[in-house]
C-alpha cells in the first residue's frame, strides 16, 4: 500500500503539477520583478513588464501610453519622487488577472499605487499603473 501511496505522489508531483506550477511561476516571476521595480523606482525594469499600451495614471496624469512614452513619464516621476520604500499592502489573482495594491514611500511623500496586470500566453503584462497622491 505504501508503494501504491509513494506512485501515486509521484506521478501528481511529476505529470500534474508542473503545469499549474508553471502557470503560478510565470505569474511570481512577474510580481517578483514588479516589486522590486516598484522597490527601486525603476522605470526601465517597469517598462519591461507593460502591455503595448499600458494606462498610466500619475498625479496630474492620466491616459492611454505607448510602453515607451509610458516609461519615459515614469523616469520623470521618480526623479522627481526619490523611492525610499514600497509596501505591498494587497495582492491577488483571478484566472488570467493579477494585482498588487501598495504604497510607495518617496522623499517627497507616500503614494497609493494599483497595478492590474494580463496573463497572454506564457507571459504577463501590465495594462494598468495607478501612483496616486492618497490626500487627493
Amino acid at each position: 500500500m505504501k508503494k501504491l501511496f509513494t506512485l501515486f505522489i509521484v506521478v501528481l508531483f511529476t505529470q500534474i503539477l508542473p503545469t499549474q506550477y508553471i502557470d503560478a511561476q510565470t505569474t511570481n516571476n512577474a510580481s517578483v520583478k514588479l516589486i522590486r521595480a516598484l522597490e527601486t523606482g525603476n522605470a526601465d525594469a517597469l517598462a519591461t513588464l507593460f502591455n503595448d499600451n499600458v494606462e498610466l495614471v500619475l498625479p496630474k496624469t492620466e491616459n492611454f501610453f505607448t510602453k515607451q512614452q509610458a516609461k519615459s513619464i515614469l523616469t520623470d516621476f521618480f526623479k522627481k519622487n526619490p523611492v525610499i520604500d514600497f509596501n505591498v499592502l494587497h495582492k491577488g489573482n483571478k484566472e488570467n488577472a493579477y494585482f498588487i495594491i501598495g504604497t510607495i514611500v518617496s522623499s517627497r511623500g507616500s503614494f497609493r499605487v494599483s497595478v492590474f496586470s494580463r496573463k497572454s500566453g506564457t507571459q504577463t503584462f501590465v495594462y494598468q499603473l495607478r501612483i496616486e497622491d492618497p490626500n487627493e
